[in-house]
């Protein structure tokens, strides 16, 4: 039995530092690799988004052009980065990039606002409950009538 029990663990001794090896191999992933999405699928998703809120607003003709300036300032921007001065200390690197940053999102709450006015009260009760309290759209959410059944 003993004479067996010896070539049964060197085998596995074996077995599992090839697998740790191969491990070793394996492709890496990017940590939060989830998160990057591919440009077009994330252009294809946002005019998904958009087309359904379109259609959800039942956009008037007249509504049309203030929908597309605020549709356009919604698609995301490849972020040039601001001139910086080489003497710049880390602080002062951030707050032009957060001054970047504020001056686009600037941009897109004026075509908010400027398309939000341009809305019928009902239109505007859609949009406020489209864009929920904490930022998230409500769309996802199941109606309430599709709540389980109270025991």
């Amino acid at each position: 039995m003993t004479q067996l029990l010896k070539p049964l663990l060197i085998a596995g001794l074996l077995l599992v530092g090839a697998s740790a090896a191969y491990a070793d191999d394996a492709p890496k992933t990017k940590p939060h690799q989830g998160w990057q999405m591919d440009p077009a699928k994330r252009e294809a998703m946002m005019a998904k988004h958009m087309q359904m809120l379109h259609d959800k607003l039942k956009i008037q003709p007249q509504q049309e052009a203030a929908w597309k300036t605020f549709a356009d300032s919604m698609k995301p921007e490849r972020m040039a980065k601001p001139p910086m001065d080489d003497k710049a200390t880390a602080p002062q690197r951030m707050e032009q990039m957060m001054q970047s940053h504020q001056a686009e999102m600037q941009k897109r709450l004026e075509a908010l606002k400027a398309f939000y006015a341009q809305l019928t009260p009902e239109q505007q009760k859609i949009m406020d409950h489209m864009h929920g309290p904490r930022g998230k759209w409500e769309h996802h959410k199941k109606p309430d009538s599709a709540a389980p059944a109270q025991k």
